[in-house]
This record gives C-alpha cells, sequence and structure tokens, in this order.
C-alpha cells in the first residue's frame, strides 16, 4: 500500500438542480493498494453535518482503459456499495452506474496525482421520471451537478 496522500479544500453539495450549491470544508486522502486507488474524504452536508465516503476504483487489465470501482457515502450511498464502472481518464476516471431502475450516477475523479485533485459528482434524472415528478423538480432529464470537490495537498 502507497501511503496516503493527505488533501484539504472544500465541497459544494445541492441536492436538487434549482438548489443553490452550499459549500463547506472537506478533506480526503489518496493511496494505492495494489493497482487499484482509494480515495477517502469527508465533507460537511448543510443541514446534515459531516459526512464521509470511499471509492476503491480498481482497472482488470493494464492493457485497457476500464475500470471499476466501488463507493460508498454516509450520505449519497448507504448502507450498501454502489459499483460503478467507467474508462481512466488523464491522471483520473471517469465513472457511472445506475440505481433505482434508470436514474443514474457518475463520478469524475481528475488531476490525482497534481496539484489540484477534484471529485465532481451527478445525478442522472432519467426521461421516465419526468412524468411523475414533483412540482418543484425540473422537466428535464439529464445529469446534474450534486457535489464537487476541490482539493489540495495538506500544508506540511
Amino acid at each position: 500500500m502507497t501511503a496516503p496522500t493527505p488533501l484539504t479544500g472544500t465541497s459544494t453539495f445541492r441536492l436538487m438542480p434549482t438548489d443553490d450549491f452550499a459549500s463547506g470544508p472537506s478533506s480526503a486522502t489518496i493511496s494505492g493498494v495494489g493497482g487499484a486507488l482509494v480515495l477517502a474524504y469527508t465533507w460537511v452536508h448543510p443541514a446534515d453535518g459531516d459526512q464521509h465516503g470511499h471509492l476503491l476504483v480498481g482497472a482488470p487489465s493494464t492493457d485497457s482503459d476500464a475500470v471499476t470501482a466501488a463507493w460508498s457515502d454516509s450520505w449519497h450511498q448507504q448502507p450498501d456499495l454502489l459499483i460503478l464502472t467507467g474508462t481512466r481518464a488523464a491522471d483520473g476516471a471517469q465513472l457511472a452506474a445506475t440505481y433505482m431502475g434508470d436514474w443514474g450516477w457518475q463520478i469524475d475523479l481528475d488531476d490525482l496525482t497534481g496539484e489540484a485533485p477534484m471529485m465532481t459528482m451527478r445525478n442522472v434524472i432519467p426521461e421516465s421520471a419526468l412524468a411523475d415528478a414533483p412540482a418543484d423538480m425540473p422537466k428535464q432529464a439529464g445529469p446534474y451537478a450534486v457535489m464537487v470537490a476541490h482539493w489540495a495537498p495538506a500544508p506540511a
């Protein structure tokens, strides 16, 4: 296992695409286990307080850009793990999964070994949900950002 890289920064969160983002402190560590990457992070929900999550990302083969991830988050995804699949990107990954039928979830990881690591989480509203959507939900299918975390190496 490689030593964790400690990070500090901020995270923004909103539940619905029409909501304003709320900002709060965030921290993370990035480490490696074998050929996999482990991202452990904290963030603050504006009403529910301190939260934490873990993302384990690995590739079945070094000859492929395909990756698989297991994700848990104390607010977004619990108690079960969500399994996401995707592709490696330059110094990160683009991951996606479905839940509750055809609803979607996307997680993009960027600049993980650089000076400005970032994680963007998106909820994907399916066309099938629009007819039964509550009045306060936009009548547009597709992804919208739910949480965006920006980190930097923690001061030594």
